[in-house]
């Protein structure tokens, strides 16, 4: 059995070529310089699933008799259940979005450290 620094020399005496010339360059643009991808996997596979039954939702519109009757009607009775037929829901659902998004748009400075010498 070889030890560690028996190994060693076994690999050092191995007859091996030199590396083709920018090989580490090459190997590094590949794996840690590689330029970000600008969408993830699954946001590609959501993209597509969403316009795959936008597309299906409108060829069924489109080629069904009473269909755009009967989306209407679907449409008009959840939002009945969800509860924004009321103006009362509506206009605090504005109020709340609005506040959210002025909320956003605060830009709150940091405070300041004094280092005492």
């Amino acid at each position: 059995m070889m030890d560690d620094d028996a190994l060693d020399r076994a690999l050092s005496a191995l007859p091996l070529e030199e590396p083709p010339a920018g090989l580490h360059g090459r190997i590094m643009a590949a794996t840690v310089f590689r330029p970000q991808t600008v969408t993830l996997g699954w946001e590609v596979w959501l993209i597509v699933t969403l316009a795959a039954a936008a597309g299906w939702l409108s060829w069924m519109v489109l080629s069904a008799p009473h269909a755009s009757e009967r989306l209407t009607d679907l449409i008009a009775r959840l939002v009945d259940a969800g509860g924004l037929g009321s103006v009362n829901t509506l206009v605090w659902l504005a109020v709340g979005i609005s506040a959210a998004w002025w909320l956003s748009q605060l830009t709150i400075p940091a405070r300041r450290r004094i280092e005492s010498p």
